[in-house]
């Protein structure tokens, strides 16, 4: 909406940033803003009325954050609100002190994404003994649905689930970072045909590597 410099008379509110959908628990994004507006819908600039969001359909789940906000140059901004049920349908209604309200356009709040196992997105390959093996094995955390799990950080940790005998060397604990572990410095001793690695994380289903070897 315009905005205007003279004062003028507030009368309703307007959802300037609509609540998006969200996974339960999550923090709603981008922050859901409201604006103050007068009766021929330019935003009141001066206005900091303090505004209230409640849930006005799916009222039986719960709207956490801060809920009411005082408006900053005729805008409220709630940056923290989230939802703790899976649902579609929902609205928030927007109220003020001698304010028309103003209700959100539909939303819905999505099951959480859980990871649930692993998988190796760049299998070892063939290396020479004691060389590092190249490109750096990478091992990726997934949920039930084989999707990435982006914001996942768990420590993978590699070992040799086939010639056991032989010493895995470099750093074989990786904190993932964006849902994928990469091991940049690994290196076996012996050479072997058959060898496999085992990925491991907790909470997590192990991965094993496909067949490589370790030549000469």
């Amino acid at each position: 909406m315009d905005t205007i410099d003279t004062a003028t008379t507030a009368t309703h509110l307007d959802f300037l940033v609509q609540p998006s959908a969200t996974e339960a628990g999550d923090t709603i994004t981008p922050a859901v803003q409201v604006e103050i507006s007068d009766s021929n819908n330019n935003r009141v600039t001066d206005a900091t009325t303090s505004i209230t969001l409640v849930i006005s359909r799916n009222t039986s789940s719960t709207l956490s954050g801060t809920t009411t906000v005082a408006a900053v140059d005729g805008v409220a901004t709630f940056s923290d609100l989230s939802i703790d049920t899976v649902s579609i349908g929902y609205l928030l209604d927007a109220s003020g002190e001698g304010l028309t309200d103003a209700t959100s356009a539909n939303f819905e709040i999505d099951e959480p994404v859980v990871a649930t196992h692993l998988a190796f997105l760049v299998q070892p390959s063939a290396t020479v003994a004691g060389g590092t093996i190249s490109p750096a094995v990478q091992v990726e955390i997934l949920d039930a649905n084989n999707n990435r799990v982006t914001d996942a950080t768990t420590s993978i940790t590699l070992v040799i689930s086939r010639n056991t005998s032989s010493t895995l060397s470099g750093t074989t604990t990786v904190a993932a970072v964006d849902g994928v572990a990469t091991f940049s410095d690994l290196s076996i001793d012996t050479v072997s045909i058959g060898y496999l690695l085992d990925a491991s994380g907790e909470g997590l289903t192990d991965a094993t590597s496909a067949n490589f070897e370790i030549i000469t």
